[in-house]
């Protein structure tokens, strides 16, 4: 009775936290968030679908690395969207930003009704994070690169939301952009679609960092040995509700 006991027991254990990744396309955006989904499992017992895009990325090359994955870890690919009335000189970043912005209906078709228990989106899809809100579970920012990017991204908007980008250019500012915790940038230092009012894609990069405030957390690739300064100035940020942790 009591081996029956404890069998039933067993079969009656809750499923695992199951986890939503979404990348964005291109093989340097989906192998990162594939070892991420990995780990998680592995390290963490989750359950975790990852979640790519169909339109840009070479099927084949996202079928290795997804195939790469344990057979515990599930994929999906969500269907494609038309892209056709964007402008012919469009530049890849800004179809890339439309892409996932246009994708996020048949994620919700995906997930909803499903018991996830977060979303986590690149740089790339945070658009996923209103989704995230929507459904009531944490939605995370996935930084494969360091907290300083996070830094920089946050800079930008907002040296521009305080008007600081007003005159077009930043690499036109007399002084370089301070970063919390950092050493200061040099604007010519600073990714084109990031310094340059006129690219296209400088639209979708402040509407990205924007978001970034109502996340409820980065997963980043880096450790406080690695950037004291760095994640230290978010820690006092995240202690102060100024921005979400990392």
């Amino acid at each position: 009775m009591a081996e029956a006991a404890t069998g039933a027991t067993d079969t009656s254990l809750p499923p695992p936290p199951h986890v939503v990744l979404l990348a964005s396309p291109g093989a340097g955006h989906l192998i990162p968030l594939a070892e991420l989904a990995r780990r998680l499992v592995s390290e963490h017992g989750f359950a975790v679908t990852v979640v790519t895009l169909a339109g840009l990325s070479g099927p084949s090359t996202d079928a290795a690395v997804l195939s790469s994955l344990p057979a515990s870890v599930a994929t999906a690919v969500l269907p494609p969207v038309a892209l056709d009335d964007l402008p012919a000189d469009i530049g890849f970043g800004s179809v890339m930003f439309e892409l996932v912005r246009r994708s996020v209906p048949h994620l919700r078709a995906l997930v909803v009704g499903s018991t996830t228990a977060a979303i986590v989106c690149d740089f790339f899809s945070t658009p996923a994070l209103a989704l995230a809100a929507e459904l009531g579970v944490p939605g995370y920012v996935f930084f494969p690169t360091s907290i300083s990017f996070i830094s920089v991204v946050r800079s930008v908007v907002e040296l521009h939301d305080g008007g600081g980008g007003a005159a077009g250019e930043y690499r036109d500012l007399p002084v370089p952009l301070a970063l919390p915790g950092c050493a200061p940038l040099r604007h010519g230092d600073i990714p084109d679609g990031f310094r340059d009012c006129a690219d296209p894609v400088y639209a979708y990069v402040l509407e990205e960092g924007r978001r970034y405030g109502g996340a409820d957390g980065f997963l980043v690739n880096s450790f406080p040995e690695l950037e004291p300064g760095a994640a230290e100035a978010f820690r006092r940020d995240a202690e102060n509700g100024a921005f979400p942790p990392c």
